[in-house]
């Protein structure tokens, strides 16, 4: 009698837990739509084509503005937290989810960012998150768009140079090419969005 009473107490206990364990993460998910999160596209600069059109709207490469914003982002997998830098006309204008951090536009900070939240996708973010960068090119003498400060390196780690297949930005490069960003896929570097083409 005592042994079946428990397994019936197991039972309730497991038929309670399940809908719980469900319902949570979605709950949380939510959390910037509850906080008031809006999609804004806000002074979205022009997407530069090739060299001469990327100096022209974003100045030389490494300069302040460059590296002006900066933003947090967690990793999925190892659940550490990432802390990078990009240009100011990228992002860091005052929204609901962001601070006034001087900048131009909502693009990266709010809208890429807040969308990939919002539609659950952040467990496809993988460690490795880099944004500027002064540097060269790899195995070049050209300037990185890193070097610009609108490129962003994302699973960086899963999704490294060489790769001609995309196993988790795949899941969300869609919302990245819908604010302007080109995605390094076709290039076998599928870890690598840019704020630029042709370059």
């Amino acid at each position: 009698m005592r042994k079946g009473s428990n397994g019936r107490g197991g039972l309730r206990f497991l038929s309670a837990a399940i809908p719980i364990a469900v319902v949570l993460p979605l709950i949380v998910a939510f959390h910037w739509s509850r906080l008031g999160w809006r999609d804004e596209h806000v002074n979205y600069p022009a997407r530069p084509s090739g060299y001469t059109q990327i100096v022209n709207r974003f100045g030389q490469p490494c300069n302040a503005d460059a590296r002006a914003i900066s933003m947090r982002w967690r990793a999925a997998d190892n659940g550490v937290t990432y802390s990078f830098s990009f240009h100011r006309k990228l992002g860091g204008r005052p929204t609901a989810m962001v601070s006034d951090k001087g900048g131009k536009s909502t693009n990266l900070d709010n809208d890429v960012y807040g969308h990939i939240q919002n539609a659950h996708l952040q467990p496809y973010v993988k460690h490795g998150i880099y944004g500027y960068a002064c540097r060269a090119k790899r195995n070049s003498n050209e300037w990185s768009t890193h070097a610009f400060g609108i490129a962003v390196d994302v699973s960086s780690a899963e999704e490294y140079l060489g790769k001609c297949t995309s196993t988790v930005n795949r899941n969300h490069a869609s919302i990245w090419q819908n604010h302007g960003w080109y995605w390094g896929l076709a290039d076998s570097d599928p870890m690598h969005f840019q704020y630029a083409t042709n370059y």
